[in-house]
């Protein structure tokens, strides 16, 4: 079941739409703060983000700048009572928004607009794995092999753990945005760890230690300070 994300500071517009699309079978994860629905985003992963425009202290414009920057490609939808206006429509798609739908909404067109959505991203993840399980960077100087769930250097085993491997993979699949420690605990570990994010820094060092060719200038898992860890969208 895909997962949304509703961020509105109006907590009745919150409940409403939220039951409507529990009701269609959504798993729905909300906020009435848009610097907490920031940090939901960051911690759920969800599907697609219903944001609204207008919010006190943490604007949906601001959001969805600072998200984007961040290297997040999540679809979002504006829900708004700013109206049909064609230039708050695009405005907002030129800031990164998907798709806009003002206040008050048909429910049923809300609820297409999101199936598209999701289909479009189930459509791009399986034109990806098409490409096979199987990549190389730095003409084979590090080969990460989903097939055999290992890292290679110039075909010698990195020897990763299970965990290292996830956590490498992990980064891989989500080139290019900067991951953070609590996202990674979550993902990663799963439900079944209980512990600090410090481990999550402990497994980076011993992964980096098995994969980079340079310890002082390191390559494939690049830290972005105060904010986690990222695997660089420009490698060839």
């Amino acid at each position: 079941m895909a997962k949304i994300l509703i961020i509105d500071d109006d907590k009745a517009v919150v409940d409403s739409t939220a039951d409507m699309l529990k009701s269609f079978e959504f798993v729905v994860v909300t906020a009435t703060d848009g610097r907490k629905g920031f940090e939901l985003a960051d911690i759920e992963r969800p599907d697609v983000i219903i944001l609204d425009w207008m919010m006190p202290g943490y604007s949906g414009m601001q959001f969805i700048k600072d998200y984007r920057d961040q290297g997040y490609k999540t679809p979002v939808l504006f829900l708004t009572g700013k109206g049909d206006l064609s230039q708050y429509q695009v405005e907002a798609l030129r800031a990164g928004a998907d798709d806009y739908v003002s206040k008050p909404y048909e429910p049923m067109i809300l609820v297409e607009k999101l199936r598209a959505m999701i289909r479009r991203i189930e459509y791009s993840n399986k034109s990806r794995g098409a490409e096979g399980n199987r990549h190389e960077y730095g003409g084979g100087e590090l080969i990460i092999d989903g097939d055999v769930m290992q890292a290679f250097k110039y075909e010698e085993s990195c020897d990763l753990t299970n965990r290292e491997f996830q956590l490498l993979q992990y980064l891989e699949q989500n080139m290019g945005r900067v991951c953070s420690r609590s996202e990674l605990l979550k993902q990663v570990w799963k439900f079944d760890f209980l512990g600090d994010e410090r481990t999550v820094d402990v497994t980076i060092k011993r992964t980096r230690q098995k994969i980079e060719p340079d310890q002082k200038n390191f390559k494939y898992i690049l830290t972005r300070r105060g904010f986690g860890y990222f695997f660089p969208n420009d490698l060839v």
